[in-house]
């Protein structure tokens, strides 16, 4: 859906923001790119790159946060200037938090045998336990999983068809903290469609930056967990149309146009 006169109001203060102190942040899967069964398959939306980068020299930052490793986000997004932090920002590990993910993955592994369907993925720095071809176990799968990591210093976040085990210092809400430390935006855009950006959003609110956080529909998580959100689009189609009207608004070029 393209932006109406009435969005424009309910979003006054960060329109009014110059795009040079704007920070663009968003999710990738569901965000940016259609969840699919097989996470290798899931690509950006066609268009979508080109908008992001048409954007990058408009604006203080745009970064993708994701539980993709970074290697990942590279392939799928060669943006120059965009900002890729796979795995939520969890940085570098010692050699103790290396021994514990791979303590858990042996584990996760035995357990998710028993569902053809369940894939479990190795990170460099957290383990993803994929569940998107069967759906119906989510409940089991997780109380098998948080079994697992019981009293391991790791924890489990529950995002779309994916269980992502991470270190308790990893996370997008404290990524987002550093980010607004460092880059110092007088305004945020941040976009996902989980319940861990759904915590972005709750954070967000408490920030002293203008803020405009959107919500993408899903049939798979309530729409009242993003409560802190100012806008609900549907999926990573309306994300698209979102990022070109700002384009626009901001007088950017289009995609693939010339610049003097």
């Amino acid at each position: 859906m393209i932006p109406s006169p009435d969005w424009e109001v309910a979003t006054a203060h960060f329109l009014s923001v110059p795009p040079t102190e704007v920070l663009i942040a968003s999710d990738y899967d569901g965000t940016i790119a259609p969840i699919v069964e097989d996470p290798d398959e899931a690509l950006p939306l066609a268009g979508i790159v080109g908008l992001l980068g048409a954007l990058v020299p408009l604006v203080r930052r745009v970064a993708i946060i994701s539980g993709r490793s970074e290697r990942s986000l590279r392939r799928l997004l060669p943006v120059p200037g965009l900002i890729h932090i796979g795995e939520n920002g969890v940085g570098e590990t010692t050699p103790s938090e290396k021994a514990r993910l791979h303590e858990f993955q042996i584990h996760a592994t035995a357990m998710a045998a028993r569902w053809p369907g369940v894939m479990v993925e190795a990170k460099p720095a957290s383990v993803s336990v994929h569940f998107r071809a069967e759906p119906q176990v989510a409940a089991e799968l997780e109380r098998g999983l948080s079994a697992l990591i019981a009293g391991s210093g790791l924890t489990l976040v529950g995002n779309r068809r994916v269980f992502d085990i991470q270190l308790r210092r990893a996370g997008k809400v404290r990524t987002m903290g550093r980010l607004l430390h460092e880059l110092r935006p007088a305004a945020v855009l941040y976009a996902g469609d989980s319940r861990d950006d759904a915590r972005v959003h709750r954070c967000l609110a408490h920030a002293n930056v203008a803020k405009l956080c959107i919500a993408l529909r899903s049939d798979e998580i309530p729409e009242r967990i993003f409560r802190s959100a100012d806008v609900a689009l549907d999926g990573p189609r309306g994300f698209g149309e979102m990022l070109g009207f700002l384009l626009r608004r901001w007088n950017g070029p289009a995609p693939g146009s010339s610049r003097d």
